[in-house]
């Protein structure tokens, strides 16, 4: 059962407004977690509204896919809720129902005939098939046991900290909280008043929700009705030059424009081009802000808590690996799309399971047990099993790092909608054009334009028009 966090409020009750909050490091653990959650998951948990540009349609765009188009039935799994490599960490945080309520739970095929050997297989996807009967790996267990450790998840637990309005996390001190007056204007402290809130599930995922749209999270939640404030404007971070990998190589697409105003109506893909789409719904919101730095702005707050943890001291955190959980969080074994070295993101590696004595059988009849000694009744000294890639079908040799099938052909709308190549669904979309409007073009995608194309989902919702339009780069407000 979900717990709940008392947080500490100082408010301005006649502007409506959040001066700062105070809390331990139980409340900053979850506002930190954010950044290890993979972008499918923050669209999962926000209902499909996360309002961040195009994200929402490209999550859409799997669920409606059809599964023939995808390498396995995995596959879909593994976007539509992306595991987060920090899932096991999370586990001890107090407010629950943000990550995966279950990261240790694997799975391993149930039939005596593929257990009962030296090597077996495991996986963390409910969908994937056994290799070897082909029956789905329906043996749900408990392999990796939770180990109990004192104090916080990320940051030290003897700690108090501030949190201003648009989320910068500030250790307490009186200096800063006089610094954030002076910011503020407030003058004097008897216009102020304290309102302690209880945090659970329902108000965490309100506060993401509020960090990723607006300048003014914590107000938003203590005052609903509060305006919201917007960004002057930013750029898309078109013209940001990459070092190119000698191992790269370019994806091509075919556009249709209106040649009136050169917006873009639709782009003829290939698979490359999909699963680079698609693979983004894995990547962690702290590898996203990471990777852009300074180069692009959010219409929200959240980039603060990116930016906090990196300024704060490493005597703020249990250790250097949490804190780079935060500011740097790798993908879950076999969640990459890599091909041609474009936008390529660090896995973690595999991990072999053993059961030092016998077969999987006997540990599993055994109450997860090791057999008093070797071989098993079934003459297996020691089994290991090894973590199998849900995107495979039968073999390990046959697996790569696609997530749909090769050999087909997709359409693209501005606001990156993918679905199968049709004459016929296009006409049929609303597209108001003569045919002598339209225009084709031939372009690529090198390892610039993806991370471009990147930026400008999060915050556009024409996002082909602006990465591949001759026209001159527009300000867009926050959306």
């Amino acid at each position: 059962m979900s717990s709940t966090i008392k947080v500490r409020f100082l408010i301005d009750s006649e502007k409506q407004r959040v001066v700062f909050a105070e809390a331990g490091s139980d409340f900053v653990d979850v506002l930190f977690s954010f950044l290890t959650l993979p972008l499918g998951r923050i669209v999962r948990l926000l209902n499909k509204q996360s309002c961040l540009g195009s994200l929402d349609s490209i999550y859409n765009s799997v669920e409606r896919l059809d599964i023939k188009h995808l390498k396995t039935e995995a596959c879909q799994d593994m976007l539509l809720n992306p595991r987060s490599v920090a899932a096991e960490q999370c586990e001890g945080l107090k407010i629950k129902g943000i990550h995966e309520q279950k990261p240790r739970t694997l799975y391993t095929c149930s039939r005596d005939g593929c257990l009962i050997r030296s090597t077996c297989y495991y996986t963390y996807s409910s969908k994937c098939l056994c290799h070897r009967c082909g029956k789905l790996m329906d043996k749900c267990s408990e392999w990796l046991k939770k180990t109990s450790e004192k104090g916080g998840i990320f940051v030290d637990y003897k700690d108090n900290f501030m949190i201003t309005d648009d989320l910068r996390v500030i250790p307490t001190s009186l200096l800063k909280g006089l610094s954030i007056f002076k910011e503020m204007q407030i003058k004097e402290g008897s216009m102020l008043e304290e309102r302690v809130m209880d945090f659970g599930t329902k108000e965490a995922l309100n506060l993401l929700g509020k960090s990723l749209v607006s300048k003014n999270a914590l107000t938003l939640v203590c005052f609903p009705d509060a305006p919201v404030q917007e960004n002057a404007g930013f750029s898309l971070p078109i013209k940001e030059e990459i070092i190119v990998n000698e191992a790269e190589k370019e994806i091509n697409l075919k556009l249709v424009l209106n040649k009136e105003n050169n917006n873009i109506l639709y782009a003829e893909v290939g698979e490359d081009f999909v699963n680079l789409l698609f693979s983004f719904l894995t990547f962690p919101l702290g590898s996203v802000l990471r990777l852009f730095s300074d180069n692009i702005s959010l219409g929200g707050c959240v980039k603060n808590l990116h930016s906090s943890a990196d300024k704060m001291g490493l005597d703020c955190f249990k250790s250097d690996i949490c804190r780079n959980m935060l500011l740097n969080p790798k993908l879950p074994t076999f969640y990459g799309y890599n091909k041609n070295q474009i936008l390529h993101l660090e896995e973690i590696p595999s991990k072999k399971l053993t059961a030092s004595k016998g077969c999987l059988k006997c540990y599993f009849d055994n109450g997860y047990k090791s057999c008093a000694s070797a071989p098993c009744q079934h003459g297996i000294e020691k089994a290991e099993a090894i973590e199998w890639n849900p995107k495979s079908a039968k073999t390990m040799s046959d697996a790569d790092d696609a997530f749909v099938v090769g050999s087909k052909k997709y359409m693209i709308s501005d606001n990156l909608q993918v679905s199968p190549l049709s004459i016929i669904s296009a006409i049929g979309s609303g597209v108001n054009l003569s045919v002598s409007e339209m225009v084709g073009k031939e372009v690529s995608i090198d390892n610039g334009k993806a991370r471009s194309l990147l930026g400008a989902m999060l915050i556009s919702k024409t996002v082909l028009t602006d990465i591949f339009s001759s026209k001159p780069t527009r300000k867009r407000k926050s959306l």
